[in-house]
Parts: C-alpha cells; sequence; structure tokens
C-alpha cells in the first residue's frame, strides 16, 4: 500500500494525502483527458497552407 501513495503522490492543498479512491479516480480522469486530445489530434484533418502567398 506504501507503493500506491507513492505512484498516485496526489495531495489536498493542505499537503495531507488524498484517499486511494480518490486519487485514482483523478489520475484516471487525467489519463482520459490526455486520451482524448491524442484521439482528436489523429482524427483531425491536417491544416492546408495557403501557398499563394509565399
Amino acid at each position: 500500500m506504501r507503493n500506491w501513495l507513492k505512484k498516485l503522490g496526489s495531495f489536498n492543498a493542505d499537503g495531507r494525502p488524498l484517499g486511494i479512491g480518490l486519487a485514482a479516480a483523478m489520475n484516471k480522469q487525467r489519463e482520459l483527458a490526455a486520451r482524448e486530445v491524442e484521439d482528436y489530434l489523429r482524427t483531425a484533418p491536417a491544416p492546408t497552407r495557403d501557398r499563394s502567398s509565399v
């Protein structure tokens, strides 16, 4: 269990460690947000450049 706290590393504003459930939920939410951005960038069409102004 000591390793879980080191791995998750989430703390309240006053420095107390969060509960395992809340820390795990926050970590999962961070990963999900990053995955959604990565998926969007993979599927979004690349912007086109206007070559006439060169």
